[in-house]
């Protein structure tokens, strides 16, 4: 998983100067497990190019599972130490390779185990808003040979679609539309998606404050409690009137769930709610998973539009944030600001589709106007 040195450090660049803006006499802490350490020292170089004081984490695969077969009680040492708080306390920025690699292994384990391996993040995000960090969290992490194989994709050509999209994006760009696309979606009040695949699909806006990942950790982020973005970036979510969805929507590009990779998906919503939903791959996983979520798992609740033009289409777990691309989701929109608290989530994407407020296009054909 390593990439060429002039590759790793328009990475790194993008990473520490497009999304953390990070400056000289500034400090940075570089979090990585074994699979990306690569890229994670190409950050640490690029920290000291800038005049940046980088501290390099790594968590070991094989120490990481080793531990849960020796030390099996987690809630002992799962959390979060007192120099690790410290440490997050008195930095400037924060760049995130998550992990572990084995994401099938973990998703495996007990809920009560994965529970105490991650319970700290609620706090650890607090305390990142609290100190005003600066956080940016790379894809590349979930990129690792064994998810891959899951997803059934190339791994080496997934990692490679992630950072060009990081390095190459437009961020400036990417800002503009943003902001803009959010201002319509704030004060529209009825959004239609239609397609030449046969999708057409109304629903309602409540004038809720749309969620932007723009690539950049700027002052009004900070300000607003959003102190992490992703990398590659590029999309706007809203939550929908959760009553309103009516149509049909026929997806082009595969979603990659937790379960799975789902292709071909075609949804008929009634009401708000899935009426009926088909795929040409992966149905009795989600046949699976649905029957099993609890209330709420059937209303259509937000609409996300990518805005990222450096993105191929269908990039696993990035797949909603191709320039143009709509993905329409199912199940808990809490944390867009809806009410739908349902635990389950799962979503189409809509490539070439075209998009209406109010009756004005805001993208045609896949191009965002």
């Amino acid at each position: 998983m390593s990439p060429d040195e002039a590759t790793g450090a328009q990475f790194a660049g993008a990473l520490l100067g497009g999304a953390l803006r990070l400056k000289r006499g500034e400090d940075v802490i570089i979090e990585t497990w074994n699979h990306t350490l690569p890229y994670a020292t190409a950050c640490v170089v690029e920290a000291r190019r800038i005049g940046a004081h980088p501290i390099l984490w790594v968590e070991d695969e094989a120490a990481y599972w080793r531990s849960l077969d020796v030390a099996p009680s987690v809630s002992k040492w799962g959390g979060v130490g007192r120099h690790e708080w410290k440490a997050l306390a008195e930095t400037d920025g924060y760049v995130f390779f998550p992990g572990p690699a084995d994401r099938g292994r973990f998703r495996s384990l007990p809920n009560s185990t994965r529970g105490a391996l991650v319970g700290y993040n609620d706090e650890w995000y607090r305390r990142a808003r609290a100190s005003g960090l600066r956080g940016v969290r790379s894809i590349v992490g979930y990129a690792s040979d064994a998810q891959a194989a899951l997803w059934g994709v190339p791994g080496t050509t997934w990692r490679e679609q992630l950072v060009t999209a990081t390095a190459e994006a437009d961020l400036k760009q990417i800002q503009h539309d943003a902001a803009r696309i959010s201002g319509k979606l704030r004060a529209g009040k009825q959004l239609r998606v239609t397609g030449a695949n046969g999708s057409d699909l109304t629903m309602k806006l409540r004038g809720r404050e749309p969620w932007s990942d723009d690539g950049v950790v700027g002052p009004d982020d900070l300000k607003a409690g959003r102190n992490m973005t992703n990398a590659p970036p590029g999309s706007v979510v809203v939550a929908v009137d959760e009553r309103s969805a009516e149509g049909l929507a026929v997806a082009n590009r595969p979603s990659f769930v937790p379960d799975g990779r789902l292709e071909g998906g075609q949804w008929e919503v009634k009401a708000g709610h899935l009426a009926n939903a088909w795929y040409t791959e992966g149905q009795s996983s989600f046949e699976t998973t649905y029957q099993q979520a609890p209330k709420g798992k059937d209303v259509l609740s937000f609409f996300s539009l990518g805005l990222n033009a450096a993105l191929a289409p269908g990039v696993a777990q990035v797949e909603d944030q191709e320039g143009g691309a709509v993905a329409l989701g199912i199940g808990g929109n809490q944390y867009y600001g809806g009410s739908n608290r349902c635990p389950f989530v799962s979503w189409i994407v809509l490539g070439e589709a075209t998009v209406a407020i109010d009756g004005k296009p805001l993208v045609d054909r896949g191009k965002l106007l």
